[in-house]
């Protein structure tokens, strides 16, 4: 089974577009979103109808769970939540319906492995797990997790980290993080998406047979930052799009 994870859209529908151009070319059999569909940009509402449209299975994201918070609040209009308060009613009731994460089990012979897909981690969307992090910490959070794959987003930094108990146990825990669609964050200004095959030699006791594989799609950047300097969004998300930071 071929599975790409998408996250971190942040309402820039041209990546967006061209993300789904690549997903459905490299022919997989089912799409994730790990949130974060707004905020930054000016097509959240595009955005949202592609991915109803689609029916993609999506978790919240800090940003969904912010612009369901504004638009209830009806907090007055600024540059700092003008990108949130421009979402229709209809999709601020989808965004406050979508689940905190996904939890997916996959049975393979007489075996199992378990994929948890987060924003941010197991306990917040708003944490970090950065690829640098503790390797014991992770570990921890992958035990109390009960998962043996732990998909994020949230950094906007794609990686895909190997860890395993002080070589105590055969059982092998894959972090990835599938970076971001609509605003990098690594230098890289391309659109990322990652995409994990499980198939029957799938196992947690052999970190090799888990494939993961990051796709950089190339959009029109500058079509992005015209629509953003012409909208009441700050003009430095430009910069943030053009350097990818």
């Amino acid at each position: 089974m071929k599975i790409a994870i998408i996250s971190d859209i942040h309402a820039n529908l041209p990546a967006f577009e061209e993300t789904l151009k690549s997903i459905d070319e490299n022919e997989v059999d089912v799409i994730y979103c790990l949130g974060d569909l707004v905020g930054y940009n000016v097509w959240p509402n595009a955005v949202i109808n592609e991915i109803r449209k689609r029916k993609i299975p999506t978790i919240a994201g800090n940003h969904d769970v912010k612009a369901v918070e504004i638009n209830k609040s009806k907090t007055t209009s600024d540059n700092s939540n003008i990108a949130y308060q421009m979402i229709a009613k209809n999709h601020i009731d989808f965004l406050s319906d979508l689940p905190a994460h996904i939890k997916l089990e996959f049975k393979i012979a007489n075996s199992s492995v378990n994929m948890l897909l987060v924003h941010g981690s197991p306990y917040s969307n708003t944490e970090y797990l950065f690829e640098n992090r503790d390797e014991k910490e992770i570990i921890d959070i992958f035990q109390k997790s009960e998962t043996d794959i732990l998909v994020c987003g949230h950094t906007h930094i794609p990686y895909h980290r190997i860890l395993n108990k002080n070589n105590e146990s055969a059982n092998h825990f894959h972090l990835i993080n599938a970076g971001s669609v609509g605003k990098p964050k690594d230098g890289n200004p391309k659109s990322c998406y990652a995409i994990i095959t499980i198939d029957t030699k799938t196992s947690k006791f052999d970190k090799e047979s888990i494939s993961v594989k990051f796709i950089r799609v190339k959009y029109n950047i500058d079509k992005v930052a015209e629509a953003i300097e012409n909208s009441e969004l700050p003009n430095n998300y430009v910069e943030m799009l053009r350097k990818a930071i």
